[in-house]
């Protein structure tokens, strides 16, 4: 994975070529979608829920994810997912994903069918809204890293300012039939871990698990921008814990979400 100029690839594509999984829909990893040395979190989660969104028919909508880091991803990715329970509003399924060094990702999602409740609340608070951005304001990243997939404003992260929160309306350059819960739990992972807002550039950082619960009913906004806001709330002993959202254009909560992170500075 040296090539300095790779061709970009869609994630619906790549999607598609998974499938529902098994060694008979392999993905090889573009090197457009890789962070580092591994396929980028929000890449290869988007690939696991695929597949089990796919194992049967007719499951209910995704409400949340619990998403483990287990190893670097990269080369030939297969996905294998297994029922772990199916009720009349319920499924539990599971999710990993392979690649040429064994398991990297493990996943459990669970879809459930929306019902008439009498309780409701909203208790967060919402991040400052930018603009949505212009077409003179947009950046990207290099070819060889998984943000030449996407558009933002100025850089993800600027070292120069310490700061414990991120905040960013980023969408995917090539939408074009992507299932939006897919597209959804790409974004969310788009951001660098916050807690890389308080260390020095060269520090090295290492997501480790991920959970994601879907608040939304419609999952649609403007253009394809998503406001992502990650705060990193505490950090000690090489390890950060984080807690994200995801809003539309129309500052609707569409998703929130928590990860751990390990950290080496």
């Amino acid at each position: 994975m040296n090539n300095k100029h790779p061709k970009p690839v869609a994630l619906s594509e790549l999607l598609d070529q998974c499938g529902r999984g098994g060694p008979d829909n392999p993905v090889v990893l573009p090197q457009s979608w890789t962070q580092g040395r591994t396929a980028f979190g929000g890449f290869s989660g988007a690939l696991a829920y695929h597949a089990a969104s796919h194992i049967e028919a007719d499951l209910p909508p995704l409400r949340s994810a619990q998403i483990a880091f287990t190893g670097p991803l990269f080369g030939t990715l297969t996905a294998g997912t297994a029922m772990l329970r199916r009720g009349k509003n319920t499924a539990f399924v599971q999710s990993q994903i392979f690649g040429d060094k064994g398991l990297g990702l493990h996943c459990n999602f669970i879809f459930a069918a929306p019902r008439a409740t009498a309780v409701k609340t909203f208790d967060i608070d919402a991040p400052d809204f930018p603009p949505l951005p212009g077409a003179a304001d947009l950046h990207s990243g290099p070819p060889q890293f998984f943000t030449s997939n996407m558009e933002y404003v100025g850089k993800r992260i600027d070292t120069s300012t310490k700061t414990n929160r991120l905040t960013r309306w980023i969408r995917l350059k090539q939408r074009a039939g992507l299932d939006p819960m897919a597209e959804i739990l790409c974004m969310c992972d788009s951001l660098p871990p916050s807690v890389m807002g308080l260390l020095d550039q060269n520090a090295m950082v290492s997501s480790m698990n991920w959970q994601i619960n879907i608040t939304a009913e419609e999952l649609a906004t403007q253009d394809g921008w998503w406001l992502i806001d990650s705060h990193t709330h505490h950090a000690d002993h090489g390890a950060s814990s984080q807690y994200m959202s995801i809003w539309n254009s129309r500052r609707e909560l569409i998703a929130t979400a928590m990860q751990s992170v390990a950290y080496y500075a």
